[in-house]
């Protein structure tokens, strides 16, 4: 035997060592993961996929993070806290309601230029009653409905709003304007691919947005 080969580390079978785990940057494991999610799907997305796209051992990822139901927590928590900010924002702005209100509005449309892999996640996980949609409406889509109640109803005592209930405001946005930006081949086919590529998407976004202001508050005579 070569006496050399007696002061290297011996190779093991079954699971890397943890701090093998931990060396794998995490926001590029749960950055792949969501949009692994996204765009494939829960049901047809594995763990097995996930380690030949990140170049990883499959054992890997269950050490890093065990299931893939508890993966998907995990990257779904991820994604929406660096996504969410922008947009939540404007409701802690030092201003007057409406103004505040016309600010989220503006960037909720903008923000959908460039999160569309969160709302294909939400329009195919909206689709189906399971444990998934029961964690993003707790944890995101109802936080952010009341805060936008509560802004409402403060728009209301300064001036008339429109009968729109906050489930369908946020169904325009995020089903709506969000689709709109997240389905560039739909738009490309339909000959409005420039209005969604990234010279022109911030415009189109002020657009829509000064569209959907324009009947949530109308005109005061």
């Amino acid at each position: 035997m070569d006496l050399l080969m007696l002061d290297r580390p011996q190779r093991t079978r079954g699971r890397p060592a943890l701090n093998a785990a931990q060396a794998v940057d995490e926001d590029k494991l749960l950055g792949l993961a969501f949009a692994t999610f996204a765009e494939r799907g829960y049901e047809g997305t594995t763990l097995r996929d996930l380690s030949k796209r990140l170049g990883v051992s499959h054992n890997l990822l269950n050490v890093r993070f065990g299931r893939k139901e508890d993966l998907w927590i995990r990257a779904v928590d991820w994604r929406m806290a660096q996504a969410s900010p922008f947009v939540e924002a404007a409701f802690d702005e030092p201003a007057d309601p409406e103004v505040r209100l016309r600010h989220l509005i503006q960037r909720f449309c903008l923000w959908a230029t460039s999160n569309g892999d969160i709302v294909s996640l939400t329009n195919v996980e909206g689709c189906r009653s399971t444990w998934r949609l029961d964690h993003i409406v707790e944890h995101f889509v109802l936080p952010f409905q009341r805060r936008l109640d509560g802004l409402l109803d403060a728009v209301r005592l300064q001036r008339p709003v429109h009968d729109l209930s906050t489930a369908a405001l946020m169904a325009l946005l995020v089903q709506g304007v969000g689709y709109y930006f997240c389905a560039v081949p739909m738009q490309q086919r339909l000959g409005a691919g420039q209005e969604v590529d990234d010279v022109h998407a911030a415009e189109h976004a002020d657009r829509l947005a000064a569209f959907l202001l324009a009947a949530l508050l109308p005109s005061v005579a």
